[in-house]
């Protein structure tokens, strides 16, 4: 957090993967200007305890600042079928709670959208590290989804999510680290700065626009 905030990263979101971290990242959201968001992951659906759902809502009734995430589809992982469930009563409990929701998605798009396009949903919600095809834009805009783009769109091989980028609407496109997982926080300013390159906008008016966006999401906005 240090060596991001001195390459001028203001705030951060950090995601749980499972029920055994929920705590430490709802005592890491007690610190100013850090944002939490409490769920189970795609890798972390085995063996959850019966009454999970029903400590992630009272946790989140005890926290009302916490999102619901990281939360999602993968199909590299095991027990798609699980991780279906799984991830449709999650989507539920951001709905019925009112909090904003962040999706995880690798190579199971198909699925992804028959369960967006099937359930009722958070008003707000973000993909995280957005991998999916441009087409799908327009229709996750309307469902209220913001797009956050990792390190990974600096890399010219990643041709679609680089399209992707020039394609998502200005209020909800956002840039993220995907720390521990890629590079460290201070990749955020190389990011913001491909992200405006690639979109043919001055790097500091990028900055604003993604900052002003995550205001906007952290508040649960649906434009």
């Amino acid at each position: 957090m240090r060596d991001a905030a001195a390459c001028g990263v203001d705030g951060f979101i950090v995601n749980a993967t499972d029920t055994s971290n929920w705590a430490t990242v709802i005592e890491i959201a007690q610190r100013d200007n850090v944002y939490g968001a409490i769920g189970v992951y795609s890798l972390c659906v085995s063996n959850l305890p019966d009454n999970w759902d029903e400590q992630l809502m009272e946790n989140l009734k005890a926290n009302p600042e916490l999102m619901v995430g990281e939360i999602g589809l993968d199909k590299r992982h095991p027990d798609i079928e699980a991780q279906d469930s799984v991830f449709r009563r999650q989507l539920q409990i951001a709905h019925d709670m009112g909090r904003v929701a962040h999706i995880h998605c690798v190579g199971a798009w198909g699925k992804v959208m028959d369960i967006l396009r099937t359930n009722e949903l958070p008003s707000a919600m973000v993909f995280h590290a957005f991998s999916g095809a441009p087409e799908l834009v327009r229709e996750l805009t309307n469902m209220g989804i913001y797009f956050s783009f990792g390190p990974d769109v600096c890399n010219t091989q990643y041709a679609r999510m680089r399209a992707a980028v020039t394609t998502v609407p200005e209020s909800r496109i956002l840039a993220e680290s995907d720390t521990p997982h890629r590079l460290s926080p201070d990749s955020v300013p190389n990011t913001v700065a491909e992200i405006a390159k690639l979109r043919g906008v001055d790097v500091e008016q990028m900055a604003e626009t993604i900052y002003n966006n995550t205001l906007r999401l952290l508040n649960g906005r649906k434009i």
